[in-house]
């Protein structure tokens, strides 16, 4: 929604009787951000270069905000203090201030792998666009794309499971 907000502003300033001639330079700038920022942008005389403003930017706010979601949900230092009440302790690591600080370490390498794994997985559809030509993916979302995945691994997991339990279903029955 972020990466569309040029896009409404311009359209939004589009009747001059709204702001007057004042407003043209901050139109103008609008309407080449929006183009910059389309899926489709294409640098002229740069092959494979469609949509590349659109997925670094993208891919960046996916990353940025995995890193704001992860600092308001985890708190390493309420995790530090229930870890110390329950008389938990991880190993090589003080309980306190020690321990918070090695958890926002942790948590924040595993953002940093996380919030990457989900920028890539959200620009396949305009890396496919941008090598085939072909727009098919484009409709298919990052959201709609981790929910295949996670489909996928929830599959294979289930006919693991099927297979083993007939291997043992095999054994008992001899």
């Amino acid at each position: 929604a972020m990466l569309f907000l040029p896009a409404t502003l311009a359209n939004f300033m589009n009747n001059p009787d709204n702001y007057g001639e004042q407003s043209n330079i901050f139109k103008n700038a609008l309407d080449t951000l929006t183009t910059w920022l389309s899926p489709t942008y294409t640098v002229p005389g740069l092959p494979l270069s469609t949509g590349w403003v659109y997925g670094l930017t993208y891919f960046f706010l996916i990353f940025g905000f995995s890193f704001f979601y992860a600092s308001l949900v985890v708190n390493p230092t309420d995790m530090a203090l229930n870890l110390k009440r329950q008389g938990v302790a991880i190993p090589g690591i003080r309980p306190g201030s020690a321990t918070a600080t090695y958890l926002s370490g942790v948590i924040n390498r595993l953002t940093l792998i996380g919030g990457s794994f989900l920028g890539l997985i959200a620009i396949i559809p305009n890396v496919v666009y941008s090598f085939t030509g072909t727009g098919v993916l484009q409709g298919l979302g990052a959201t709609s794309l981790l929910i295949l995945v996670g489909v996928a691994i929830e599959t294979a997991k289930q006919l693991q499971t099927n297979v083993i339990s007939q291997r043992y279903e095999g054994m008992v029955r001899q």
